[in-house]
């Protein structure tokens, strides 16, 4: 009898199902349909490392720091914490030297870059013992892949250290998440201590994350790290170029290795400070490997700080020429006053978070005091930037240098500074042309002169005249200008017959040029009378001063600046010849409308209460000459320093001495 029996259906049979490993052969039966598998294509294993780098050198200046990572890892710790700090401070050596503790303690140390988070951590818990075919069923689920590795991380046998360097894109350790949410790569782990590096120094972002601050070294510290990155243990000149390199780390490296390789053109610090005192970003270049191939960025000075404007770039745009700007504004790490940063177009919404990026990626400090709020850059940092600028950046190198005309003369420190600054591209952006070179060392002219270096302000003129002359010609505006200050200079170093000749001639052309009452033909004329003071014909100058005053005030108001000054210069002639009514008016009239247009903390404002003091003395009112006089002696040296001529005066003042009172009648000079 024939036992009869359902066909099974066609996809019941040569099929397999659940993970492959090796090859399968199914045959349907004798006849054939013979069906042969193969395993499913996994991912291609990425090749990652997680083992720590190794350090080269003693980490200096870092005691306290390590001490307080190395407390909070031994005592365990719930939250990660993270070190912040511009790129090339010493963020990774810092993690390195931790990990050395941790090793040397008997922790598993998990080092990994934040660009290559994913496979990484996936590695982790291979380590840990976690089956390598479970990473091909995580690879479409991250969420599931993330906490996979974390419980490996909960369960493991030993105690360990994870590092995250370079977590400088929030979203790599926590694609969907604020990174101190922890519900992305970046957790914490009873069985653990997390660290992470990142120039991200935004307290928001990482919370409740402990944020640490990485700076630059100082002192014997930086000295010491030069020194060893030289191989040298005794190294002359250390600590000039430790300091001239502002103790970056990165800097203090790359210069050590230049000593190292080149000591034949380099036998000590000093003669390399001496080869990169003009250009800073020159030490890339004698750093770099002897050998052609690619070098990373993160190992260059230049580059280090050209990937942080890519960064800040990336989610803030308007924030890369702001920066330029304040690299200019801000040499030699002076603060930059809020109100003379250049908005650049911004709005005030785009201006505070291009400032805030800044602030966040550890390029800019804030400095607040009572008064005003400064943004700060490091020099190295400022100065690198600054090495970068070329032809492209000639509209913004114009607009800093049109702001700072706009903004007045109200401090010569900064302003000498930064006109040094715009000065040294010149010659790498022709298209800023021989104008704005003559305009520029014309500032810096009077900025000297206003600071006592008269010789070196001569100088100034005399470049900018030759300048001028070259390219405009001889009745130009910046040549006649190149001439005021010339022989301005000229009177300030007691060459006053040379100071005399210079003016006179100028003033028949600015005559012929510009005409009789044209205000800076009224300069030039301002300044014969100041001659006239030099040679103490009083009567003369006060006569001088009376005619150029009454022409200000028909031609140019009386509250135009150069009206203060001639306003100025006519009562100090009254002074001289004993009519102090006459001065004490003109005195307090110029401090009346100084101090409301400019405030009591401007140098113009200060010099003319310096005149009402020298009236109060000569009415010998002392006490009120004694308080005005520490007034104006704690202002000037705020602005000018302690050991200004024109701050000594107020302190000699002050003790009721008596100064050659023939000096200070030559800070009146009008601006010519």
């Amino acid at each position: 009898m024939h036992h009869g029996r359902m066909a099974s259906p066609p996809e019941a049979h040569n099929t397999a199902h659940g993970d492959l490993y090796g090859v399968l052969v199914q045959a349907r039966d004798i006849h054939g349909g013979v069906t042969v598998h193969l395993p499913r294509d996994t991912s291609p294993i990425v090749d990652v490392s997680l083992d720590p780098p190794r350090l080269a050198t003693s980490v200096r200046g870092r005691s306290d720091l390590l001490s307080r990572l190395c407390q909070a890892m031994e005592r365990g710790s719930s939250i990660p914490h993270v070190l912040t700090g511009p790129g090339g401070f010493g963020k990774t050596t810092v993690a390195a030297a931790l990990a050395e503790h941790a090793r040397a303690r008997g922790r598993t140390v998990f080092w990994v870059r934040a660009d290559a988070i994913t496979p990484s951590m996936l590695e982790i818990a291979v380590e840990l013992a976690a089956a390598p075919e479970e990473i091909d069923r995580l690879k479409a689920a991250p969420k599931a892949a993330t906490r996979w590795v974390w419980r490996h991380l909960d369960r493991s046998p030993t105690p360990w250290l994870l590092v995250v360097d370079d977590a400088d894109r929030p979203e790599e350790p926590a694609p969907d998440h604020r990174p101190g949410e922890r519900l992305g790569w970046m957790r914490s782990s009873p069985k653990g201590f997390v660290l992470v590096t990142s120039r991200l120094g935004d307290a928001g972002l990482w919370a409740p994350a402990e944020m640490l601050r990485v700076g630059p070294l100082t002192g014997e510290d930086a000295s010491a790290a030069l020194s060893e990155h030289a191989r040298v243990p005794e190294l002359s000149g250390a600590d000039a170029l430790a300091e001239r390199l502002g103790g970056v780390p990165l800097a203090l490296a790359l210069a050590g290795r230049v000593l190292a390789t080149h000591g034949v053109l380099f036998p000590d610090a000093r003669s390399l400070l001496e080869h990169l005192d003009e250009n800073i970003a020159g030490i890339d270049e004698l750093a770099g490997p002897l050998s052609p191939g690619p070098v990373d960025e993160r190992r260059l000075l230049s580059g280090v700080w050209e990937l942080s404007l890519r960064l800040v770039g990336e989610r803030h745009p308007r924030a890369v020429p702001l920066l330029r700007a304040l690299s200019l504004l801000g040499a030699r790490g002076r603060a930059v006053p809020l109100w003379r940063v250049p908005r650049c177009g911004m709005s005030d919404a785009s201006f505070a978070r291009a400032v805030d990026a800044l602030v966040v990626h550890g390029l800019v400090g804030v400095e607040r005091t009572d008064e005003r709020t400064s943004l700060l850059l490091h020099p190295l940092i400022s100065e690198t930037v600054r090495a970068g600028l070329g032809e492209n950046d000639a509209p913004l190198v114009s607009e800093v240098e049109r702001l700072l005309e706009e903004q007045g003369e109200r401090d010569p420190w900064f302003e000498l500074d930064a006109l040094t600054s715009l000065a040294s591209l010149a010659g790498r952006a022709p298209a800023l042309g021989s104008g704005f070179r003559v305009r520029v060392g014309l500032g810096a002219a009077r900025a000297r002169l206003r600071l006592g270096r008269f010789e070196d302000a001569e100088r100034t003129a005399t470049a900018a005249l030759r300048t001028a002359e070259g390219a405009f010609g001889a009745d130009h505006p910046l040549t006649l200008h190149s001439r005021h200050l010339l022989a301005e200079s000229l009177l300030f170093q007691d060459r006053v017959e040379e100071a005399e000749r210079g003016y006179l001639a100028l003033l028949a052309d600015r005559e012929r040029v510009l005409g009789a009452d044209h205000p800076r033909t009224l300069d030039t004329r301002h300044q014969i009378a100041l001659v006239a003071g030099a040679r103490g014909e009083w009567r003369k100058a006060l006569a001088l001063h009376e005619r150029v005053l009454e022409a200000r005030l028909r031609e140019q108001g009386a509250e135009a600046e150069e009206t203060l000054a001639s306003m100025d210069a006519l009562g100090y002639a009254a002074l001289r010849l004993d009519d102090l009514d006459t001065a004490e008016r003109l005195f307090d009239r110029v401090h009346e409308v100084r101090l409301r247009l400019l405030g009591d903390e401007e140098l113009l404002t200060l010099n003319a209460d310096y005149k009402r003091g020298l009236v109060a003395l000569r009415r010998e009112h002392r006490p009120r000459a004694r308080e005005i006089f520490h007034r104006v002696m704690e202002g000037r040296a705020r602005i000018l320093g302690p050991d200004h001529p024109q701050t000594r005066l107020a302190r000699d003042r002050m003790s009721e001495s008596f100064v050659d009172p023939g000096r200070e009648f030559r800070g009146s000079g009008a601006s010519g």
